[in-house]
């Protein structure tokens, strides 16, 4: 009788350590991305005035609204906001407390979930006050 050696198995391989493990899933993500464009806001110093100014930024992905249930989880207390999930390709890099707009609505980056390995990335958005973006040309 032939003495075999433990059985090889994936329990103790974390799946980002050998190439091919982690599954990209980023061709199925494509097929559920649409394409959107965001207004980013952007902050420069002219002549030692703060600027606000609003630059687009074309990217594919989709954007969908927090489950009850990912609300009730939420630290910040604050549950009658407007939550929302956006999947984005790799393209769109977002900073934490950055404002951005989508169809007429402001929102602020609250968190960003890195996951390029599987190729997307996902954002926490939180609809965000009035008046802190650029104000309007008269």
């Amino acid at each position: 009788m032939a003495i075999l050696g433990p059985i090889a198995n994936g329990k103790n391989t974390p799946l980002n350590v050998q190439t091919g493990t982690v599954p990209n899933v980023g061709g199925a993500m494509l097929d559920w991305f649409q394409p959107m464009v965001f207004g980013r806001v952007t902050k420069s110093n002219v002549a030692y005035q703060d600027v606000e100014s609003m630059v687009e930024v074309s990217f594919r992905g989709i954007i969908q609204p927090f489950t009850g249930r990912q609300l009730l989880i939420k630290p910040e207390g604050e549950r009658s906001w407007t939550w929302l999930m956006l999947h984005a390709d790799p393209s769109l890099t977002l900073d934490t407390d950055e404002v951005v707009t989508y169809l007429g609505v402001q929102t602020r980056v609250m968190k960003q979930n890195d996951y390029r390995i599987y190729g997307y990335v996902q954002y926490e958005l939180v609809q965000d006050w009035t008046g802190s973006g650029p104000t309007p040309a008269p």
